[in-house]
């Protein structure tokens, strides 16, 4: 795996390709970086965050860390396709940084370092990540229990939620974490209930919802609203109106309704 075949593989944008292509850093420099980023990434991205151009720093950085988890997959024989969809991310990340900062590069990098340790992957639709439960619950007549390991569902943004694509990548989840019993959670602006309001039984988002035993809800998360409207405004008279969703949702808050986020568990029986 090199830099190239990787930028290909995830599809990252040609522009932002270039950028990684012609970054200037030397190869010394380079494994101070990676040596400081694998002992303490704490003091890693404060001290990163601290240069000047750091987003495409970052944006340099992860390329490579990514090529460098290469190997990790193939010892652990993880298909090419699950490879490239995971590391995908860097692609989605940069464009957002690319929509909030006017540049390429990474802000979200906290999350992506759960990518380049295998600590996360992504699985058709949806990614995967091993978690340690953080409370008991008994849910339709199974237990789980403080510290049980499960796997914590994340939803990428980018393709429909669709029904389909939603169970086949719970069942490849399942072939995947073969030795994690297929307890799923989620936290995700997509399980707040007050969407029945809004939403059609039938969407996608009512459907992925109902896949889900809800046991919290947190009405202070600001989630919903920045995933809906691309950005958080003071007053819910700004937002725009681009979509149908969009529409609905900006008249459930003006009329006085809260979007949070939801926790969710699902137990596949």
């Amino acid at each position: 795996m090199n830099i190239r075949a990787l930028c290909e593989g995830i599809k990252l944008d040609p522009a932002a390709r270039q950028q990684v292509y012609e970054f200037q850093i030397k190869e010394d420099e380079y494994l101070v970086y990676k040596q400081h980023f694998y002992f303490d990434r704490f003091s890693f991205f404060e001290s990163v965050k601290a240069s000047e151009g750091y987003r495409k720093l970052l944006l340099y950085l992860f390329v490579r860390f990514a090529v460098e988890a290469y190997e990790e997959y193939r010892i652990r024989n993880i298909e090419d396709e699950i490879y490239y969809d995971t590391f995908s991310d860097i692609q989605i990340w940069c464009m957002q940084c690319l929509r909030d900062y006017g540049e390429y590069g990474i802000e979200e990098y906290n999350w992506l370092q759960e990518h380049v340790q295998l600590r996360l992957f992504r699985l058709g639709r949806m990614q995967f990540q091993p978690f340690a439960m953080d409370r008991d619950l008994d849910v339709d007549g199974c237990k789980i229990f403080t510290n049980q390991i499960v796997l914590n569902v994340h939803i990428p943004a980018g393709e429909p939620l669709s029904v389909q694509s939603v169970e086949e990548s719970f069942q490849l989840a399942r072939v995947f974490f073969r030795g994690i019993t297929p307890v799923f959670i989620c936290h995700s602006w997509l399980l707040d209930p007050e969407l029945s309001e809004i939403l059609n039984p039938e969407s996608n988002i009512i459907q992925f919802q109902s896949r889900f035993y809800i046991y919290e809800v947190d009405k202070s998360s600001k989630e919903a609203e920045e995933r809906i409207f691309s950005k958080l405004s003071m007053t819910p008279q700004a937002y725009e109106e681009n979509t149908q969703l969009q529409r609905r949702a900006k008249a459930f808050l003006i009329a006085g309704g809260k979007l949070g986020s939801g926790y969710g568990i699902k137990v596949h029986k």
